[in-house]
């Protein structure tokens, strides 16, 4: 593993998180207040926040220049294109997908996967790459606990 403690994995699926407000905002054509308000009220609705006023728009913006939005807008962003018939292509985009399905949707396991699918997706495909998801996952948790132990002994 890198130094940084990141796997391949984990930067491909970064680099998906820190596009998908962007892409998902391009795709609203309307202004930066009302696709704001839009994502707050989606995320709202997805229980992934319980703020009552949605971000200004110019909050967004800077997400998308910076390219760090905060994780509930995120999630929010990718069911948005999800339902608006977006559909993963290339590897980074792939295990974007993959882990961000497995935190919109923490009960879903490789046996219920079709569950949690589009219909027009391969189920093949996508069951690979969630199960690299729910793996990294499963490591990331680890080598947290390590972590704590670790600062605990000190």
């Amino acid at each position: 593993m890198p130094p940084n403690g990141l796997t391949p994995f984990s930067m491909l699926s970064g680099e998906f998180r820190s596009s998908i407000v962007r892409r998902w905002s391009i795709g609203e054509r309307r202004s930066a207040a009302d696709a704001a308000r839009l994502l707050t009220e989606h995320a709202r609705q997805l229980n992934l926040i319980s703020r009552e006023l949605p971000v200004p728009g110019a909050a967004l913006s800077e997400w998308n220049k910076r390219k760090q939005p905060p994780l509930w807008a995120a999630l929010a962003a990718f069911d948005l294109e999800l339902k608006r018939g977006w559909r993963p292509e290339t590897h980074e985009e792939w295990a974007g997908f993959a882990a961000m399905l497995c935190k919109l949707m923490p009960v879903m396991n490789l046996e219920n996967l079709n569950k949690y699918l589009p219909s027009d997706m391969d189920p093949q495909i996508a069951s690979g790459w969630i199960a690299a998801a729910i793996e990294e996952d499963h490591h990331y948790r680890v080598r947290k606990k390590l972590v704590a132990k670790n600062h605990d002994i000190r």
